[in-house]
């Protein structure tokens, strides 16, 4: 490939950073991110309503690769094997790119296939499996009293107890984050655009974890944790199962630590975008900077992500920064979903523009392209997969299987289980009250209108093969990890 090869393709995934918490996207007291700021300045767009198409990591990442939603592609648990379908790491590695990832977040090489396609692999632990992050994951991940009604509710008579119980595990996962965060992957990427073959354009996928919880700072230390600053390191499998312990939680100063860190990744874009500039790249490569879910802080109940379907971890900002040469809409308003990046990779990849005026690809690359009219996302029950959550509090809609549709200013949701719809007539951002649920003919409506359920069929074809509306007995499952997915 000559001077005229196609551009280099870089996805950024800045890890549970939601839209209404980035000051660029209209947040009064949102994160500053002056990196991201700059580059979309220099050429590109800016997408105010992108969607993720589910609310935790796995199934986001894989539906950002492969262009699927969550219910085509099945990939919605820690499964170790090839990713159900090709990525878009894997089709461009067959038109001749050199691939690599680079991630602080080691779900993506744990060999659940959303490594499929990448030549090098950039992160602190490859191959290891959720419950083998930490040596509290590996001793206590399969401690049932942790997770046993008679627990749940000591810690609901006597909340502060949950603070020296959790002390230990919040202590091995803030020392797992401090591990995996750092410049060491920017370090690692200047290295290699120095030395990948300068004929070949590249291809690579990073994800900066620093907005993930925990926020290690909250804590404040042996003080810090006997004043009410403790709570923000209970995990979220107690905030969620015992009733009014997120009452508890000091969500401001949680809000404060969590905004900081958005920030700190939007540095490392920044130093990603010198990296390109210096090896005399930057001129000649496409940057997709998003998010694969957001972050919930006791909004609709949901406590971080995992859990729910509402704006806090379903809508996330979206960056496409442009080579200077591209001519593109400096803004893009109708609702964009995830899933169109591989699309917009491929186009650009045959020498297509990445997208249109309304945000959408010339060129599809799944086989069934999701339809533009109405974006789709999965909001999955709370710690599905790994199950620790099931049988506790299944009357809560945070715990439910939904799927939220948005189509103009207009937001619905169905509970798969119990086939409830909800709508909001200008959407849930904000939204501090839930609307009741449609009467049984508006609900029909709405079900064939918006989400094309007509059946029973219809209904599992969003469930996968339909065993994920079951719900089991906390004592049927093997439990993992401290009910974070």
């Amino acid at each position: 490939m000559g001077p005229g090869r196609p551009p280099n393709l870089v996805t950024i995934v800045l890890d549970c950073v939601r839209t209404s918490s980035v000051a660029s996207f209209g947040a009064p007291d949102g994160a500053p991110t002056p990196e991201l700021d700059r580059l979309v300045r220099r050429g590109g767009s800016v997408f105010s309503r992108a969607v993720a198409p589910g609310n935790w990591t796995v199934p986001s990442h894989m539906s950002i690769m492969t262009g699927a939603y969550p219910w085509v592609h099945r990939r919605r648990t820690f499964v170790r094997g090839d990713p159900p379908m090709e990525t878009i790491a894997m089709w461009l590695k067959r038109r001749g790119y050199s691939t690599g990832m680079f991630t602080e977040e080691a779900h993506l090489t744990g060999g659940y296939g959303l490594e499929a396609g990448y030549d090098d692999l950039r992160s602190r632990h490859i191959g290891t499996s959720d419950e083998e992050r930490t040596p509290v994951n590996r001793t206590l991940g399969h401690a049932k009293f942790l997770y046993s009604a008679s627990f749940r509710r000591l810690l609901e008579q006597i909340p502060p107890l949950a603070v020296p119980m959790t002390t230990l595990n919040y202590s091995a996962e803030v020392a797992y984050k401090r591990e995996v965060c750092g410049d060491y992957l920017l370090d690692d990427w200047a290295r290699w655009l120095g030395t990948r073959p300068k004929d070949r354009p590249f291809h690579a996928f990073f994800n900066f974890v620093d907005g993930h919880e925990p926020y290690e700072e909250l804590a404040g230390g042996f003080f810090g944790r006997l004043s009410g600053r403790g709570y923000a390191q209970v995990p979220r499998f107690y905030l969620l199962s015992v009733p009014g312990m997120q009452d508890r939680m000091p969500w401001r100063l949680v809000r404060a630590a969590y905004q900081r860190a958005i920030t700190e990744a939007d540095r490392k874009v920044g130093r990603l975008a010198a990296a390109l500039e210096s090896a005399g790249e930057l001129d000649r490569t496409w940057l997709f900077v998003t998010s694969d879910h957001g972050q919930s802080f006791g909004e609709g109940g949901n406590v971080y992500h995992g859990c729910g379907a509402t704006d806090s971890v379903l809508r996330v900002p979206l960056w496409a920064i442009a080579p200077p040469d591209a001519e593109v809409p400096k803004r893009v308003e109708p609702w964009t979903t995830l899933c169109d990046i591989p699309s917009w990779m491929k186009s650009l990849a045959l020498g297509r523009p990445a997208y249109d005026a309304d945000g959408r690809p010339p060129v599809a690359f799944p086989v069934s392209p999701p339809d533009h009219s109405i974006i789709l996302a999965e909001g999955g029950p709370a710690s599905d997969p790994n199950r620790s959550m099931i049988g506790i509090r299944a009357d809560q809609l945070w715990n439910r299987r939904q799927v939220a549709a948005y189509r103009g200013a207009e937001k619905w949701t169905v509970d798969l289980v119990s086939g409830e719809v909800r709508h909001w007539p200008n959407g849930d951002a904000g939204a501090t009250t839930l609307p009741a649920p449609l009467s049984e003919p508006e609900a029909k409506q709405a079900k064939h209108a918006v989400f094309g359920i007509f059946g029973k069929d219809d209904v599992l074809r969003y469930a996968g093969d339909g065993s994920e509306l079951e719900r089991g007995s906390l004592d049927d499952v093997r439990m993992k990890s401290w009910g974070y997915d």
